[in-house]
Formats: structure tokens, sequence, C-alpha cells
């Protein structure tokens, strides 16, 4: 039978992956093009390594006019800080406290021994720099991927609705056609976490900023509440950041590196992330199958979510009763939900559910199966339907059974609307044998 992920593995293609074998062996389904965004990063001078130790002061310039070793080659950034203020660099592992600030100085306190490297990143928690949401080289990457194979745009540092609006009016100058996927990574998203997600076509959870610019004991609970409320608005979103970061070296994750995985699929997001362990690890394939192990054995025990969601149309009601017919008492029980769609939104509303059986969404179109790929459970099939009034699809469940999506003596849920190939009609189940 086909690979029917419940939750799925986003990889990162690095130096490790980048062979055409090994990305044959990483990529499930669907580009994700990963924009910069308005990132702060520092510089060393030639690029070198600078050792830091505990109380150690530091001074940052804007650029390298003297004998300065380190720079911040944002201005903003130097009308922004103040004593007191923390100025954490590379994902908060370097921590300083603000000693004194210049029109192009900043004077910094270290507050733990550590290595500063060159181009890292620079968060300033509870400050929120007024930087444009799409930088120059994010508009050169759209206009050089327009007529590339993108499902996803990933968008970088987004603090408002109106950032994601922005990205989606660039990309439709250009013809791009590719789902927004927006990154929650600092307070002001948080802030505007419901209009975010409605404007967006998925959200990511991005931990390695979000953690740095909140309170890390409030990690969990922002984790939890936005894979809650992307699952209310029928929206993917995909957990990421330092999931199995030890294997980037090792074969082996951590206990707790496992347990975070783990809690991740059981708070039922639909997808979840690899980053260096897959770009640049001494293990990427192992990461990959690590985390499918850990993700497989967890599914299982994590029980349906019954809850009901908003919406009095037809399609969120069909998809709330396949829900029941699969939880039911049913015999023989459901071994597969077949659904055909157009948009992929009935797809995703029975998905929501995080139901222990697939989704196998059937359409015509080859951008809407690619889209579909994060979905928790879904198995995107692109396949020739007939047109018209929909009378049956005993057809169509014979052609996936001989390309062994389902098997023979399988019962499935259908769930079809009044016309094929119409979106917006889904409004009807029926319970058939393959």
């Amino acid at each position: 039978m086909h690979n029917t992920k419940l939750t799925k593995i986003v990889t990162t293609i690095g130096p490790a992956t980048e062979t055409p074998e090994m990305m044959g062996r990483l990529i499930d389904a669907g580009v994700l093009l990963d924009l910069q965004g308005p990132e702060i990063r520092l510089e060393t001078k030639d690029k070198a390594d600078i050792p830091v130790k505990t109380g150690q002061e530091l001074s940052i310039g804007l650029s390298f006019t003297g004998d300065e070793q380190l720079i911040i080659p944002h201005s903003v950034v130097f009308g922004l800080l103040k004593k007191g203020d923390d100025l954490l660099i590379d994902d908060g592992f370097v921590e300083t406290e603000v000693m004194a600030v210049a029109k192009q100085t900043i004077v910094v306190k270290v507050k733990n021994d550590a290595v500063i490297k060159h181009r890292k990143g620079v968060n300033l928690p509870g400050i929120d720099v007024d930087f444009p949401s799409l930088i120059d080289n994010d508009i050169a990457q759209i206009e050089k991927n327009s007529r590339n194979k993108v499902d996803y745009v990933g968008l970088s540092f987004v603090r408002s609705a109106a950032d994601v609006k922005l990205l989606r009016s660039e990309m439709e100058k250009r013809g791009m056609k590719s789902k927004i996927v927006a990154k929650i990574e600092s307070q002001p998203a948080l802030d505007s976490i419901d209009e975010i997600i409605k404007a967006a076509d998925a959200v990511m959870v991005a931990r390695g900023d979000l953690g740095v610019e909140v309170p890390i004991e409030q990690l969990a609970y922002w984790q939890k509440t936005i894979i809650e409320k992307c699952r209310y608005a029928n929206k993917p979103v995909i957990t990421a950041t330092q999931m199995l970061e030890s294997m980037i070296k090792n074969p082996r994750p951590t206990r707790a590196e496992a347990t975070d995985v783990a809690h991740a699929v059981m708070d039922g997001t639909d997808a979840i992330m690899l980053s260096a362990e897959s770009a640049g690890g001494a293990y990427p394939i192992r990461s990959v199958e690590t985390m499918a192990r850990i993700a497989k054995w967890n599914e299982k025990l994590r029980p349906v979510d019954a809850a009901r969601y908003a919406g009095n149309d037809a399609t969120t009601i069909i998809a709330e009763a396949a829900m029941q017919v699969v939880i039911s008492g049913l015999k023989p029980k459901i071994d597969a939900i077949v659904v055909f769609t157009e948009s992929g939104f009935t797809a995703h509303a029975i998905s929501r559910y995080r139901l222990p059986i697939p989704v196998i969404a059937v359409t015509e179109k080859k951008e809407t199966a690619e889209v579909m790929s994060i979905g928790y459970g879904i198995t995107p099939v692109v396949a020739d339907l007939p047109s018209g009034d929909y009378i049956g699809a005993d057809e169509v469940i014979k052609s996936l059974r001989i390309a062994d999506y389902i098997h023979a003596g399988d019962t499935i849920l259908v769930i079809h609307g009044q016309h094929w190939k119409k979106s917006g009609t889904t409004n009807a189940l029926a319970i058939m044998t393959a």
C-alpha cells in the first residue's frame, strides 16, 4: 500500500542533502521557498569567531570604520536600544545586556562564556523593530522563482495580516500562485495571531526566534495555542526548530528531543520540521527516519478531537459527520476516507479532527494535490475524474485499488458533492467496499 503518513515531515535541503539521491529520498511532495525576511544579523571582522567571557564588555559598531570587531549594520537598531535592554545573539545562546548606546556604537556586557560567530542572528526581546516585511532579497527570490515549482512561500518575521497581504500582492504581480506560510517568530505576531491565521494559507510555529522573543517558559503554551487556533481555522500548521538538534552530530536524539516531537504530535500539529538536522547534519536520513518513528507510534495514542468546529456550511457539517462515523462503533470499521476535492478545503476540514485513518484526497488539479501535502493524514492523489452530475465513484475507487492506495475489501467512507469538479458543492457521504 502507498505510504500514507499521518503527521507530515518537512525537511530543509542543504549541504548534507543536496545530491540528487539524497533529495529524492527526502522530498515527499511539495516545495517550500523560505524567504529571509527582515532579520537582524551581526557581522564579525574578517568573518572571524570571537570568544567572549562572562562580564566582558563589547563595543558593537554600525560599520567597520576603525577597530570594531563586531557590527550590526542596521542604524534603526541603535535608535531603539537603551541601557538595561537585552541583546541576544545566536538564538539566545549568547546573552548580553546593553550598558550604553551612542549614535553608532552599542556597549554590551556579556552574561555567559561563548563564541560569537559571523552572521549570527540578533534578537531584541520586547522591542518591535519597524523593518519592512519584505526585503530586497525576498523580492528577488519571488522574481526568480515565480516560474518554478514552488508550492508554499514562507514569510519570515511576519507581524500582522498586512504583511501576509503584501507578500500575496507581490506574488500575484508576478503570476505566482503559491500558498503562504506565515512564520510566527515574535510578540507582535502573537498579538495579531488570529488575523494572521485568517490571512495566511498555513502557519509555522518557528520556535527558534519565537523562543528568544518571548520568555522561554511561555513557549510550550504558545505552541499549543497556535496549533489549536490553526485547527479551528482549518489551516495547516507546522511545528519547527531544534526538534532533533543533537542529531546534527549524533546518531540518536536525546530523550528530551524525542519527547518534544511526541508532544507536538499529541498537540495535533499537521507537520513537524527538521532544519539543520537534514540540511547540514551528519545523519540527515536517520533524522527523518527517527522523527517518523516517533510520530507514527504516538499518533495512535492521541484521542480523536471530537470538538465541534465553527461553521454551518455543508462541507463543515459533512466533515463532522465523517468524524462521527469513523469513531463510532460501526462494523466493519472504516479503513480510509476518500474525498473528491477541487480546492483541498474539504480534505483539510476532515484532517483537523486528526483521525487515525488516511484521508485520500482525489483531485484533477496537480497544484491542489501539492498544497495538500502538509495536511495531517492527507494522501493527495491526482487522477482523471468524470464530469457532470455525481452518480457514483466505482471506477475511481477501482483505480485507487489498482494503484494500491486502498485494498480490496476495505470499507471506504466516500465524501463527494452533487457535481464532479465543482468547488463548494460537497454535501454527501457514502460507505462502500473497495
